[in-house]
């Protein structure tokens, strides 16, 4: 409490679907965190209640209002949210929030999740905030399965390239059908180019004069459209998705002896091999240099060692040359990074049994929220039932009117199911998740030296940003929440009041 007065907190209550906020969740956040409040002795001066997706940036409106809202307010000493995943799905929001905290003084709490206010509490936010994370990239791998299983099956779940229509066949099916007022242009753009005579550039001239245009508003095709369209095996019924060619039901526009014809002559219609280009571990932007902000470069010298050096200082009069630098050295000096991150045992201890706590709360709310959505199943099966009765028992005027009641209310059923298969999904794939990311920490330095370069890449981009080569040293600065890790491990902090909230 500010001044012997209660604390003026702001109620912040997040879904992420229609689905969520047509149910319980908006009101059970709301109740549960006036309760907390009530609890604390704090005063909920506003209530704000929203749907809105915390995976992509471009959608998070309404979280930036709020924290602009937060951090211009000076009658508002912070915010309640229900959880950490309420509040945040990536780390950026994290970043904002923690920035409240340090920046304007402003506390940030959640309702049914109590963390102390010192070092170790923002630890394990932070740690919370990676399994909100986790959460929201296994989600949209859940949906590149979906994808997966269409297009094995021959279907295309996206919307299909030029010279197709989408007709829908059933539900949960569409299928692509050549378009009668497009498919001939199609036909003919590989034709030209099967011939050899053209490039793309006197292609798009051709068809200009021919009067084929792209679409009544853009007359000319473009370069690139033109480019992605005789490479797209599409047209001859297959379907490549993420590298790999599948068997598609749609009908093919082109055959494929006109198609390989355009290939070879997009290749250069030459069995000259390409070069094969080396992928450096920590090449290709992933370093940047700290004199000019230039991408630190890597070559190989005699044929086995690797060297890094900043790609433009290299090439221009200096009269201090960069340094070689030997990728041994980076490694070691991205391995003593790395141990910083390493708790003194007791603080691990401490936060890996706060975890385990926090777990058992996470299991009993999704459980409730399981049973919740089972009797909210049952109960609107049984208004369908009913429904469909009463269509049964009325008169032909009348029962194509229960009909389609007992339509919408089956889709508020099948909504209701599949919103209960992902809960319980969720919560079979998240049992002990955030003891897991933070065991694996602990024992990232002398891990690291064993994975392959593709691997070592993505942890030093996943830990690190702003990585840069100042001479031969290597300095950085980390992500959240490995910056709160390395801000701790090696100092102490006060113990939090092992208290029953813990």
């Amino acid at each position: 409490m500010k001044n012997n007065m209660p604390l003026r907190l702001l109620n912040i209550c997040r879904v992420s679907s229609n689905e969520q906020g047509e149910g319980y969740s908006l009101e059970a956040q709301n109740q549960a965190n006036h309760e907390w409040a009530k609890r604390k002795g704090y005063t909920i001066v506003d209530t704000v209640q929203y749907i809105e997706t915390a995976s992509k940036q471009k959608e998070r409106k309404r979280f930036r209002e709020i924290i602009d809202r937060l951090r211009k307010d000076t009658t508002i000493d912070g915010a309640v949210f229900h959880k950490v995943d309420r509040a945040c799905r990536n780390i950026t929001d994290l970043a904002m929030l923690e920035a409240l905290e340090t920046e304007k003084n402003k506390q940030i709490f959640f309702a049914t999740q109590e963390f102390p206010q010192n070092a170790a509490g923002r630890l394990s936010v932070g740690v919370m905030g990676v399994v909100a994370r986790w959460y929201t990239d296994n989600l949209r791998e859940e949906v590149n399965k979906g994808f997966r299983g269409k297009i094995e099956a021959g279907e295309y779940p996206h919307k299909p390239p030029y010279g197709y229509l989408t007709v829908k066949e059933s539900k949960d099916s569409r299928l692509p059908t050549p378009d009668p007022e497009k498919v001939e242009n199609v036909r003919t753009i590989f034709k030209l180019m099967a011939t050899g005579q053209y490039s793309i550039d006197t292609l798009r001239e051709e068809l200009f004069k021919r009067g084929m245009y792209f679409s009544a508003k853009t007359r000319r095709w473009t370069r690139s459209h033109l480019a992605r369209m005789l490479r797209h095996p599409f047209y001859i019924g297959k379907i490549l998705w993420h590298g790999q060619i599948y068997e598609g039901k749609h009908e093919p526009i082109v055959s494929e002896k006109v198609w390989q014809k355009v290939q070879n002559v997009l290749d250069g219609r030459s069995n000259t091999k390409s070069l094969q280009k080396r992928s450096f571990t920590y090449g290709h932007g992933l370093i940047k240099c700290a004199d000019c902000g230039y991408n630190v470069t890597a070559e190989t010298h005699k044929k086995q060692y690797t060297y890094y050096i900043c790609a433009q200082r290299r090439h221009t009069d200096h009269v201090e040359k960069p340094a070689w630098v030997p990728e041994q050295k980076i490694e070691l000096q991205i391995v003593s990074l790395l141990e910083k991150l390493v708790l003194p045992k007791d603080i691990y201890d401490w936060v890996l049994e706060y975890l385990k706590r926090s777990s058992i709360q996470e299991v009993s709310d999704v459980e409730n929220e399981l049973k919740s959505l089972k009797r909210k199943i049952s109960e609107s099966q049984k208004t369908v039932d009913a429904i469909l009765l009463r269509a049964a028992q009325a008169q032909d005027s009348l029962a194509d009117g229960f009909m389609r009641l007992a339509q919408e209310r089956q889709s508020e059923v099948t909504l209701l199911q599949h919103r209960f298969e992902q809960v319980k999904s969720g919560v079979q794939e998240d049992n002990g998740r955030p003891m897991k990311i933070l065991e694996l920490t602990q024992d990232l330095s002398r891990q690291y030296v064993t994975f392959k370069p593709p691997q070592k890449r993505q942890i030093a981009n996943s830990v690190f940003s702003n990585l840069e080569l100042n001479g031969v040293s290597l300095c950085a600065d980390y992500r959240l929440p490995f910056a709160i890790l390395a801000k701790n491990a090696n100092r102490p902090v006060e113990y939090a009041r092992q208290d029953s909230n813990l």
